[in-house]
């Protein structure tokens, strides 16, 4: 059966075979400019129904070798090359969600890789030993793969585990005001009807327990403060840029910061979620801070380039999803947020829900 896979998909192949052909992959800055700084590729470890090595040698050739030790291949780094640049010409004219590449495939079959993504029990998409020229140090590191040549990805996903509670105060709000507002189609403009009726939101509580226990873990101040940034993204002209959403929440400074430099207090609390959302953190599962993708993060550029965050740089790998992450709203009916709604306590309640997504 061929193989089929969407353009984020075919661009862990495309990774595959650009680091290969290359043998290293430079660092890269907030703005995914490449450096000078660049990592050599000792090994690359693919694991599925059976485990390969290819291992870039002196003579220019990426030797394959199988679980057994035996060399199953042997083939120069320009065909990689040759063969990565095809597979990019091909996932940038393709228009389909899902489509197929023969010639790509064809060339998978010679070194071993019969699926697009292969299995993994964390979120490290591809497993590689590089030199660290500064630290001399040679570490088998998982880096997950996030491309701009399809879609972009989602850093947190959205559920009813990432719904947030606040209580609405201020105006008295009749049965049927509370229908009024519900019955508007659009999240800002309801926002906006709260707020026209003389209302504000307080936050109340994060509903799934293992999430609020999981925000806790990173900051005590955690929940409180995502919470005061859900409330700037849901302002009329927010643009839902993470970044920008910060730095309107340290003009506000909830937490009573009395230092000098507020809004890097804020934005270093964003940056804490961030990283952890991005290497291992997810909202229902109990976090226990051991990152997965322990390498950190490979992006495919839209010009097909390749920059590298290496977790030892982790300021470089903060900044950058600092800098390219957005709030994105899900679906309310799907996920039951975005109503008020009365309590048995008389009180009115609303729900608002989290969702993190590259910009690009």
């Amino acid at each position: 059966m061929a193989i089929s896979g969407n353009k984020g998909e075919w661009s862990e192949i495309y990774t595959l075979f650009k680091l290969l052909g290359e043998g290293k992959v430079h660092a890269g800055d907030a703005d995914m400019n490449k450096l000078e700084l660049y990592y050599p590729i000792l090994n690359v470890i693919r694991e599925e129904s059976k485990k390969y090595e290819y291992k870039p040698n002196v003579d220019q050739h990426i030797v394959v070798i199988d679980e057994d030790g035996n060399e199953f291949a042997r083939l120069s780094m320009n065909k990689f090359l040759e063969e990565s640049s095809k597979l990019l010409t091909e996932i940038k004219a393709a228009n389909d969600p899902a489509f197929e590449i023969p010639a790509t495939e064809s060339f998978m079959t010679e070194i071993g890789c019969s699926k697009l993504k292969a299995p993994s029990k964390d979120k490290a998409d591809i497993h590689i030993v590089i030199h660290d020229l500064r630290t001399n140090m040679t570490p088998l590191l998982g880096f997950s793969i996030k491309s701009q040549l399809g879609s972009a990805s989602t850093l947190l996903n959205a559920g009813t585990t990432t719904n947030i509670t606040y209580k609405v105060v201020g105006a008295e709000l009749s049965d049927e005001d509370i229908e009024d507002v519900n019955s508007i189609k659009g999240h800002l403009p309801r926002m906006q009807a709260i707020l026209d009726k003389g209302c504000n939101l307080e936050y109340s509580d994060i509903e799934h327990p293992v999430f609020k226990n999981n925000l806790l873990f990173l900051d005590s101040c955690m929940p409180q403060f995502i919470a005061d940034c859900l409330l700037i993204d849901s302002l009329p002209n927010s643009n839902s840029s993470i970044n920008e959403c910060v730095a309107e929440i340290a003009k506000r400074n909830p937490l009573n910061f009395n230092g000098k430099n507020i809004e890097a207090f804020y934005a270093h609390k964003m940056k804490v979620l961030l990283l952890d959302a991005a290497l291992g953190m997810t909202p229902a599962k109990e976090w226990t801070g051991r990152y997965d993708a322990n390498g950190g993060y490979l992006v495919v550029r839209k010009d097909g380039e390749i920059v590298c965050y290496h977790f030892y740089n982790r300021n470089d790998v903060e900044d950058y999803l600092y800098n390219n992450t957005r709030f994105e709203r899900a679906s309310r009916s799907r996920y039951g947020f975005g109503y008020i709604y009365r309590e048995k306590d008389g009180c009115i309640y609303i729900k608002l829900n989290l969702q993190i997504r590259f910009k690009k």
